[in-house]
């Protein structure tokens, strides 16, 4: 788990008798990951002869899929061999028939639009007692069209003595405008006022053509239902057979590409690629099995500075924290994964930021429900997940601070016996539950453990980039490993003098302890490492934000409830009306603080924590697999 998963190379040699069951039972499997083969003797990079009539047959059952209306359908019959596919496919033709109906459909549905925007615009007329057909005229120009509303006013007293009839619909002027036609003066007008014309061209009366578009529409309407009638019924005839084929074709295309990458001699073929390791055994004994001699199957070294594909292996749980490490980068797969460690430490920072009952209660609920609302995989669906998870740390810390909407158990329970909704004293309370970690009270306190929370923090990180360098380059993992002790003497050194935590003699150990480890962190990082101590200082202090952000938040929840929370002499008027407002601001206050926390605990993971030891840029496993894309 805080390696990737091991992975082997293998190499295949078969027959090219078989390469066609072989790329079926591979893409079957889906074990192996295909890497280009550049040996030798062999020709490589190009496909199989029969590819472009697989190509050709494929990009034209998807247009007919399409016109179907099967996007997103898939078969219920399994693959059918190439020979059988390509013969069913290149033989079968409904797409004249059906690409008929389609540009028939379009057209129709063109002039449906077409009449709709005509009667939007006959709307706009509807105020008119006018016979649109007949403004002909050869001396006369007529312009009919709309003016902002505002600009209406404007353009009457400009165009007086002219013919101009208008009215007023919405935030628009309709005008109606005749004018002699060698008159310029009008049309400038018009245009300075933002004029947009109407086409009335075709029309009569608002009334007559109103009527006579929405019977033609009606007509349209029935039309486009029987041409898509028809189309349904060519999907419940052959859909099917179209899905089938659609699937096969693209299993197969995709075979056919994947021999791009395998070498080609006069009889056989080769092809290599990464298995898990623990897959290796499995893989070989089940070709064999189906092949027999026809295919040999050996382990083989990867060449030099190749790197094999990374599997994450972790359970199922550590979904979220998997989910933060792939979208940051993978590791490469000599690194630790540190999906495990940021299953802890991210929910352990937002925790301690939130500490609230309540507030950790309001974001579990919310991240379940963004959960519920995004698809698995996704990249909703991985922060919903991230989120609800942290939640429940919110609330364990929640519990141990004692905090509960910005008040402590007993104050909230307190609270309701006030109104008379319980008594306490009849549950034997007389007291406080417990006495928590109040960190409004022990500011200093929770700064030094937040500081010293980073300390660890950090040095975890430093002794994972020593794991990480140690098979590389001794010289580095001990530089790491001396950052551990720099940190560590600074620690009693400052404890010691400045605050008198430890004895002298611990504070001067600790000098010394930290002299030592700058001089072999000179020694294996060079001039660089001493260049970056006085880093190393604010990395420590900047997770004192853990301690500032979860005491603004306290202090805003104590200021609302100072403020909002109705007592009983007030009267229950005030205490509806100060309710919705108590409710507002903790919703708000929730909100700021959720933020704060998803943010500032991810700086602290994913840029403090990481750069000490993550380098990432590994490529993900892609086995050759059958997967949703060959389904389209």
């Amino acid at each position: 788990m805080l390696k990737p998963a091991k992975m082997q190379k293998a190499r295949l040699v078969a027959l090219k008798s078989v390469s066609r069951p072989l790329l079926s039972e591979l893409h079957r499997l889906g074990m192996l990951e295909i890497r280009r083969f550049g040996g030798d003797g062999f020709e490589s990079g190009k496909t199989m002869e029969i590819y472009d009539r697989v190509s050709s047959s494929l990009v034209r059952l998807r247009s007919i899929k399409s016109m179907l209306g099967l996007l997103g359908k898939h078969p219920e019959d399994a693959e059918v061999g190439l020979e059988k596919t390509l013969e069913e496919s290149e033989s079968f033709n409904i797409e004249e028939g059906l690409r008929e109906k389609h540009t028939l459909l379009e057209k129709k549905q063109n002039e449906l639009s077409n009449i709709h925007s005509k009667l939007e615009d006959l709307k706009k007329l509807s105020g008119f007692d006018i016979d649109f057909s007949k403004l002909t005229s050869g001396s006369l120009s007529f312009s009919v069209g709309t003016v902002p509303l505002a600009k209406l006013p404007s353009l009457k007293r400009e165009l007086k003595g002219v013919s101009l009839d208008s009215h007023v619909l919405g935030r628009e002027g309709v005008v109606a405008v005749a004018y002699p036609s060698d008159e310029a003066k009008v049309e400038l007008v018009l245009s300075r006022h933002s004029f947009v014309p109407i086409e009335y061209d075709g029309f009569t009366t608002p009334m007559e053509t109103d009527n006579e578009l929405r019977e033609k529409a009606s007509e349209l309407k029935v039309e486009i239902g029987e041409i898509k009638s028809g189309i349904n019924e060519m999907a419940n005839k052959y859909g099917e057979k179209v899905l089938k084929l659609n699937y096969s074709l693209g299993l197969w295309s995709e075979r056919m590409l994947a021999t791009k990458e395998m070498g080609f001699g006069s009889k056989t073929l080769i092809l290599e690629g990464w298995v898990k390791a623990d897959n290796y055994d499995s893989f070989r004994n089940t070709l064999q099995t189906k092949f027999g001699d026809k295919v040999y199957i050996e382990r083989i070294c990867p060449r030099k500075k190749e790197e094999s594909p990374v599997v994450l292996d972790n359970p199922e749980a550590t979904y979220p924290a998997q989910f933060l490490v792939r979208l940051f980068s993978l590791p490469k797969p000599s690194e630790i994964d540190p999906t495990i460690i940021l299953y802890v430490t991210v929910p352990l920072i937002y925790g301690m930021m939130l500490g609230d009952v309540f507030y950790g209660l309001i974001s579990l609920l919310l991240a379940g429900w963004l959960q519920n609302k995004w698809k698995k995989g996704g990249l909703g669906y991985g922060v919903a997940s991230v989120w609800k998870f942290s939640a429940i740390a919110g609330i364990i810390f929640g519990i141990i601070f004692d905090e509960w909407l910005g008040m402590s158990s007993y104050q909230f329970l307190l609270l309701f016996q006030q109104w008379g909704l319980v008594n306490l004293a009849s549950f034997g309370i007389t007291g406080p539950l417990y006495h928590g970690f109040h960190r409004s009270a022990q500011v200093s306190l929770l700064i030094g453990m937040s500081i010293l929370l980073g300390l660890v923090h950090l040095a975890l990180g430093f002794l994972l980039g020593a794991i990480n360098e140690w098979h590389h380059n001794r010289k580095h993992a001990i530089g790491k490993l001396s950052w551990i002790f720099i940190e560590l003497g600074g620690f009693l050194a400052v404890g010691s003098m400045m605050f008198g935590i430890f004895p002298e003699a611990v504070g001067m150990a600790g000098a010394g302890l930290f002299l030592l480890s700058v001089i072999v962190m000179a020694f294996t990082e060079g001039p660089i490492g001493l260049i970056e101590i006085p880093g190393l200082l604010g990395n420590v202090l900047s997770y004192a934000r853990i301690a500032a952000v979860g005491l603004v938040g306290v202090l805003l929840a104590e200021l609302i409830n100072n403020s909002f929370v109705p007592a009983p002499e007030q009267g229950i008027v005030y205490a509806v009306l100060m309710l919705p407002l108590l409710v507002l601001f903790h919703v708000m206050n929730i909100g700021l603080a959720m933020v704060e926390c998803v943010v500032q605990g991810g700086r602290l993971n994913l840029v403090e924590f990481y750069g000490k030891f993550f380098q990432g840029g590994g490529k993900e496993f892609t086995p050759f697999a059958i997967t949703a894309k060959n389904e389209k």
